[in-house]
């Protein structure tokens, strides 16, 4: 039990003891009251009391109050000199208070025997006590009253600092604690998918045949971009666009009338497959792709790349500049250049728009986990509020929706909050890391600071965090105060 200490002080004056005692003076009488227990502490200065051998007095403090009275054990003053053995008469003092004994005897003459006595009594606190007066009886007689003046001090309260949320375990006060923000509306969800195919022709040929060679293989990656889109009713086709690219080996009018023709051929065979509506169907001829060359000779660097820029950049003239490569880099040398790059300029790019139609929760909660792009983040929100804080099934939700839109700052901050609501600390500051400049995301990085035990840092970044949520930041200094240790 906490204890409280009442305080009195009080300065007796002098109190007229009959013919008996000229002064008895009590000093720094102190109440405490602890576990119920009031404990009486004080001097009494017996200088002046005179008594002969055969006298003895009683002196009673005693405490008085309105609904109450509690006499303590006398201290006796008696005259006898020699060795001292109490008198029946002397414990009869005491016994007509409750007590067996007295609380103290001074015995002797005036001028040897000791005269200050040190008293302290306990008994069971009571509620009148608190106002009660300190009489002091002499044989019964009162020769002094005291009303002191009561000061309460409270106790300090016992500062319990609370151990912070370990990694590992859901961490409850931090879901008060960090960001979670609404996405931008998507009213419209349009999505574009991109895949380039290295067709392969017949040497001659523009008719694009799926089984020729490696083309069936090429074909899967555009069927594994088209066919889940193509199940049931969520999207709506907006654009194909089937783009050819040929390399720079023979004149530039051939390549770009095959790569356009071996485009056509292709994007036919689509249509057929998929049954796709004509007018979203669009051919496009790239004709020789320079641009890629120069990339690969630029990353790759083989032995010849130097001379090779050197010719591509002092010839504007297609043509021209590939006759130039040709007596340039040498017979050997072109035929190496031949066979490694320009089977990679040789290629279809396909390019995919359509729009998805809104999902409601029900539906969103099964495409998170197959098809997630086909949710706007709003729509994985909605699902996220259905599942409570902390469980993987949560975490996992706001994971998704960052892998799903990994350059969206909201997405990253959601996530980074997700893991740290489920005690994954480190995946959060890697999502934190992303976005570490944009003000929305410093709330956060504070909780991780203050979740390693860094309060000054913590501090910090919540108040760089006013900028953007000044409530919560305001609110997470408040809150981080109970687990700060108390500096030494």
């Amino acid at each position: 039990m906490n204890m409280k200490t009442l305080l009195y002080t009080l300065l007796f004056a002098l109190l007229p003891l009959a013919a008996v005692a000229d002064d008895v003076r009590l000093t720094r009488p102190t109440l405490t009251l602890e576990d119920d227990t009031l404990t009486m502490s004080f001097d009494i200065d017996l200088s002046a009391v005179r008594v002969n051998s055969e006298q003895s007095y009683a002196f009673t403090p005693c405490l008085r109050g309105d609904d109450g009275f509690r006499a303590l054990a006398p201290v006796i003053v008696t005259g006898r000199k020699g060795e001292y053995k109490m008198r029946r008469k002397e414990r009869r003092m005491a016994r007509r208070h409750g007590f067996d004994s007295p609380y103290a005897v001074i015995h002797g003459r005036t001028d040897e025997r000791p005269f200050h006595v040190s008293y302290t009594a306990s008994m069971p606190y009571e509620e009148w006590m608190g106002q009660a007066s300190v009489v002091l009886l002499q044989e019964g007689r009162e020769c002094y009253e005291a009303h002191p003046e009561l000061t309460v001090i409270e106790p300090e309260p016992e500062v319990v600092v609370l151990p912070l949320p370990a990694p590992g375990e859901v961490c409850e006060p931090c879901m008060q604690m960090v960001t979670f923000l609404a996405p931008k509306e998507e009213p419209l969800k349009v999505r574009s998918e991109q895949s380039t195919l290295y067709v392969e022709y017949p040497v001659g040929k523009t008719v694009f045949d799926p089984a020729y060679r490696s083309n069936a293989a090429e074909m899967q990656k555009l069927k594994a971009i088209l066919n889940p889109l193509t199940e049931g009713d969520l999207v709506t086709f907006k654009s194909i666009r089937v783009t050819g690219y040929a390399s720079p080996d023979g004149s530039v009018r051939t390549n770009e009338r095959v790569s356009a023709q071996r485009a056509e051929s292709f994007a036919l065979n689509l249509k057929g497959s998929y049954n796709f509506p004509q007018e979203i169907l669009e051919v496009e001829s790239a004709g020789e792709d320079w641009d890629g060359l120069v990339r690969m000779l630029e990353e790759e660097r083989p032995a010849y790349a130097g001379k090779a820029l050197e010719v591509i950049g002092k010839y504007d003239n297609l043509d021209v500049r590939e006759a130039r490569l040709k007596s340039a880099l040498g017979a050997a040398t072109y035929r190496k250049m031949l066979d490694t790059c320009y089977p990679r300029l040789r290629r279809l790019g396909v390019e995919v728009d359509y729009e998805v139609r809104e999902v409601a929760n029900e539906e969103a909660a099964q495409l998170i986990y197959t098809e997630p792009k086909m949710l706007s983040l709003q729509e994985m929100y909605r699902v996220a509020k259905t599942l409570a804080p902390g469980t993987e099934e949560y975490r996992r939700v706001y994971e998704i929706a960052a892998q799903t839109y990994p350059d969206d700052v909201v997405a990253c901050i959601n996530a980074a909050s997700a893991n740290i609501v489920s005690g994954d600390f480190r995946k959060a500051a890697e999502y934190l890391e992303r976005v570490k400049d944009d003000a929305r995301a410093w709330n956060d990085l504070g909780v991780l600071e203050w979740l390693a035990g860094n309060f000054e840092n913590a501090r910090a970044w919540f108040d760089r965090a006013m900028v953007a949520e000044p409530e919560k930041a305001k609110a997470n200094l408040e809150a981080i105060k109970a687990y700060e240790p108390a500096a030494e």
